[in-house]
């Protein structure tokens, strides 16, 4: 089983993107990058930088590493999140290529709490629902706040779900029974996804 683990890079996006607020609704989006790490694979954190590779409306776009470790990324934070009372960490979504290990399109998220044992995360663009599976799952207590799809087949139709649509929805449950709602903007995805496969081919 893999799973990764979050080095984050404080990066200030704020700038700008309140222009985004009529058509969507990432405004006051903060950005940061991510540099994630597949355990199995790579013991420790990588040392190097992320290179940012382009924003793009709600979207950014990074790589890491090279040869077999190369890793991109595409990453957003929610343009909204409920219950609003909830004190949660940091809170993201990635779509990953790591060409070198024959990943594409992986699909994970990161949801601020550690989810319940028996939540079944799902996200729905428009009328497509794609379900997950949580780290709570595991016997690792760093991936409890993290969810990956339940079929990785899923992967590539999800992206191309979220390329035809606006906004997407995801909802899971916190250890204590809370049901979280976080609304992710997908302007900028279609761009954001032909960086992401332009600097990690097939």
């Amino acid at each position: 089983m893999l799973y990764f683990m979050l080095k984050p890079i404080i990066s200030q996006l704020n700038r700008n993107l309140c222009a985004l607020c009529a058509v969507s609704l990432v405004c006051g989006f903060i950005g940061q990058a991510i540099v994630f790490v597949s355990v199995a694979l790579v013991p420790t954190a990588s040392a190097a930088q992320p290179k940012l590779l382009g924003t793009y409306k709600a979207w950014r776009v990074f790589e890491n590493g090279e040869s077999v470790t190369k890793t991109c990324y595409a990453i957003t934070k929610p343009a909204t999140t409920a219950p609003r009372n909830v004190r949660r960490g940091e809170i993201f979504m990635a779509i990953t290529h790591r060409p070198g290990q024959g990943v594409r399109n992986e699909v994970s998220v990161r949801i601020g709490y550690p989810f319940s044992q028996k939540s079944k995360p799902f996200a729905r663009i428009g009328q497509e629902d794609f379900q997950f599976f949580t780290g709570a799952q595991t016997s690792s207590a760093a991936s409890a706040p993290w969810a990956w799809m339940v079929n990785i087949a899923h992967h590539a139709p999800m992206v191309e779900a979220m390329k035809r649509g606006t906004t997407l929805t995801f909802k899971g449950t916190s250890a204590r029974g809370t049901l979280t709602t976080d609304r992710y903007s997908l302007y900028g995805f279609t761009a954001a996804m032909a960086a992401l496969d332009k600097a990690c081919p097939q």
